[in-house]
């Protein structure tokens, strides 16, 4: 489900994207997985199919393992996505792990659109930050889980004790509300009348006063997905650690990584700003130009006085953490392999095992008997702790004709932003993918044999079809 934070007024003078090379050639020289990188095999002249910059076939961005035909087939299906119109991105990314190692990656196409000279435009590398909307809930629910295990928080116990008010929905007086139905969207809050709580406001007065709570559906028993729930759990994050959510987040979960992204634009250098991705939008109709929604240039920063006078503990919000993680492939594909590995990411265990294992388990299930969740709005049919469950014989499959293959993780959908992280229940099988825009609105783009959206279902049939055959 898109992360509906408030649209900001597109530019007005982002130009149609660069039209991809078609120049074919050979990735690789051999049929087996322990290859030397196909990168390295190409002769430094060469363009990949669909890379308009010679940059983006350095190694670190374009590599693979994979044998011959099975790279032919990725990267011209990955090239074939690249364009203005239809299904077409203006950029994407691509990383993908088989039994624990990296077999492929891909950068294609443009980060950013220059408004004067398509000559300006630049690369999606494997280090261009992007905001990856709801994939942020992962890392959200990585640092919650972390208090969980230091028995600061406990899932089940009504996080009022943790807010310090009495958090109620006004219509269900006498149930709690707990970490973990905020965690799993049971928690019968509902993004309305905002999906934020507004910026000068606080979560006390927000949530005692606004109309945002389902009126016939107890805590506990409904799935919506909601962007509030996040906005408490950051906020109950702070209020245990007396630590502000961006801070509490580099510091306990993505230095460990090894990630240099951050939910607070102010954190990056002006070196790490020029490497921001751009989401793009064509808001004029599809033979129209692409136009920025988010991190157009010049960068817009927070208010640097809202952030020097927050108190933690009022209002996480403020740094999105449903949503607002900048964030490169590279550093994605960090996430991944912790999870993959059941919390430990190169010798660090960042979650213990049993932690990753209850994120997994679904909390909630789609019952179309007794219809507990608007599946039709959601497109969601099992989730767990900030984590999705695509069954491969459910209506959110990853690929058709593989019912074997289940997938758990997250997508993100916003501003033009399409991106999952999800691996195979255990397995060390996993990827992720992003794309930084698209020409037609999300009512053009349902999914041809899912509920999710084509271009997502664009993304995992061609990777699942041609790295993990039956």
């Amino acid at each position: 489900m898109p992360d509906t934070t408030t649209q900001p007024a597109p530019t007005q003078n982002a130009p149609a994207i660069i039209k991809p090379t078609s120049k074919t050639t050979s990735a690789t020289k051999t049929n087996t997985e322990n290859a030397k990188p196909a990168a390295t095999q190409k002769q430094k002249t060469a363009v990949v199919p669909g890379h308009p910059f010679r940059v983006q076939n350095k190694e670190e961005n374009y590599n693979s393992l994979l044998n011959k035909t099975a790279t032919r087939k990725l990267d011209a299906a990955l090239a074939d996505m690249i364009g203005g119109y239809g299904e077409k991105v203006p950029g994407l990314a691509v990383i993908v792990f088989k039994n624990g190692k990296e077999v492929y990656r891909n950068m294609m196409g443009n980060r950013f659109l220059s408004p004067r000279n398509k000559n300006w435009n630049l690369p999606v590398t494997s280090d261009s930050r992007f905001r990856v909307a709801s994939i942020s809930k992962i890392f959200t629910a990585t640092g919650y889980m972390q208090l969980v295990e230091e028995g600061k928080i406990n899932l089940d116990e009504d996080v009022s004790r943790y807010l310090g008010f009495t958090l109620r929905n006004p219509n269900y007086p006498n149930r709690a509300i707990t970490s973990r139905m905020l965690l799993s969207h049971t928690s019968s809050i509902r993004d309305y009348p905002t999906p934020y709580v507004p910026f000068k406001s606080n979560v006390r007065s927000f949530f005692t006063s606004a109309d945002c709570w389902t009126k016939n559906r107890a805590p506990g028993t409904n799935f919506s997905y909601c962007n509030l729930n996040f906005v408490l759990l950051a906020t109950i994050m702070e209020k245990v650690s007396g630590q502000r959510f961006d801070k509490y987040m580099t510091k306990n979960v993505l230095k460990p990584l090894e990630i240099k992204g951050s939910f607070n634009l102010r954190d990056f250098s002006s070196g790490d700003l020029q490497k921001m991705g751009t989401l793009y939008r064509k808001t004029k109709g599809e033979s129209g130009r692409y136009y920025a929604q988010i991190d157009d240039r010049p960068i817009e920063l927070p208010n640097a006085s809202l952030l020097a006078n927050y108190r933690p503990g009022t209002n996480a919000g403020i740094f999105s953490p449903q949503g607002g993680l900048r964030i490169s492939p590279e550093e994605l594909a960090h996430m991944l392999q912790m999870l993959m590995n059941q919390g430990n990411y190169k010798g660090k265990q960042i979650l213990k095992s049993a932690s990753v294992q209850i994120m997994e388990k679904p909390v909630w299930k789609y019952n179309p008997s007794q219809p507990n969740g608007d599946i039709d709005n959601d497109a969601i049919e099992s989730y767990g702790l900030a984590l999705q469950y695509f069954s491969g014989t459910g209506s959110t499959k990853p690929a058709p004709n593989r019912p074997d293959f289940d997938l758990v993780g997250h997508l993100g959908e916003a501003y033009g932003f399409i991106g999952g992280l999800m691996w195979q229940p255990g397995t060390k099988n996993g990827f992720v993918f992003l794309q930084n825009g698209f020409a037609t609105d999300y009512k053009y783009n349902k999914g041809r044999y899912s509920r999710n959206y084509r271009w997502e279902e664009n993304f995992m049939k061609t990777i699942i079809e041609n790295v993990y055959g039956k």
